[in-house]
């Protein structure tokens, strides 16, 4: 199958392209190549059209028939986003429409992206989180997130196109930028090959379901041209605190964790962790222990 990945030069998309040739597919990258082609992407036979999906128009004739479009391309810093809530609409909302109707153009039959566990907000002590929990985004992030995938619904409802959103919890591993939710795994693991102290935002009491990008690509990979269902959360269902986080990272130098103090990032929440059994039921399950994953990416940032 021919596949089309808006972002694929990036973080998540280069792993997930990894993931499509595994699975003998065919894919081509679409990306604005802010941060340049991601390295993991190296050597792989594979055309990268450099373009934006805000703008449309401007690649659509680069563009072959393809089956079907996973749908990467985002802003993904939460303080970012609190900055500039134009900018990240524009990515976020503006992007995702781009996207469908470059997935219109090109023929494509399926339409998989990447939402967020930002959409839920705060959940309190209403864990874990399933796809039926009450959605209300406390950041300009999640709120573009949440209006984007009601812009895939509607477009779904309306076009020959399967729409399918897979909601990410806190994704991390080898070749991650410090941006984003999953980028405190990359902020200490950059401070333990400094030898410096981590930063802890808050108290470290917050938690988050960290999944291994590895995962996440199978993830999107799984059963692609099949009956998916329209909305998934995408998770370990392990809920781990930032200062156990730290604990596991450090362990991987044969550290114990030191740390610096700062204020709570904005638009942060205190909890979240996902229901990772409807997932299951389509046939997914993350496979990678926190402690093997962190493992992964430690010795991918030693080297």
């Amino acid at each position: 199958m021919r596949v089309l990945v808006t972002g694929g030069a990036g973080f998540i998309g280069a792993h997930v392209v990894h993931a499509l040739f595994d699975a003998g597919h065919r894919p081509v990258v679409l990306d604005r190549l802010d941060f340049g082609v991601h390295p993991l992407l190296a050597g792989l036979p594979l055309p990268i059209i450099e373009g934006d999906v805000t703008d449309p128009d401007s690649v659509v004739d680069a563009l072959d028939r393809c089956e079907a479009v996973i749908h990467l391309a985002a802003q993904i810093s939460v303080p970012f986003g609190e900055s500039h809530p134009r900018l990240v609409m524009a990515d976020n909302v503006a992007g995702t429409a781009g996207a469908l109707e470059l997935a219109e153009a090109v023929g494509a039959r399926e339409f998989r992206w990447a939402s967020s566990a930002a959409v839920y907000g705060d959940p309190g002590e209403h864990l874990p989180v399933t796809e039926q929990s009450a959605v209300d985004p406390e950041s300009f992030y999640g709120l573009s997130k949440w209006a984007a995938e009601r812009l895939v619904e509607h477009f779904g409802a309306g076009h020959a196109i399967t729409p399918v959103t897979l909601r990410l919890a806190n994704v991390y591993g080898p070749g991650q930028r410090t941006a984003g939710e999953g980028g405190v795994v990359a902020r200490f693991m950059d401070r333990l090959a400094e030898g410096a102290p981590f930063v802890r935002e808050g108290d470290g009491t917050q938690t988050r379901d960290f999944i291994y990008v590895g995962d996440i690509a199978r993830a999107f990979v799984h059963r692609l041209g099949g009956s998916p269902p329209a909305l998934l959360n995408i998770g370990t269902g392990e809920e781990t605190s930032i200062n156990r986080l730290g604990e596991v990272v450090a362990r991987q130098a044969g550290r114990s964790p030191s740390w610096e103090e700062a204020p709570p990032r904005p638009g942060d929440i205190k909890a979240s962790v996902f229901d990772p059994e409807p997932a299951a039921f389509w046939g997914f399950r993350a496979e990678t222990p926190l402690e093997r994953g962190l493992r992964k990416t430690w010795e991918s940032w030693r080297t």
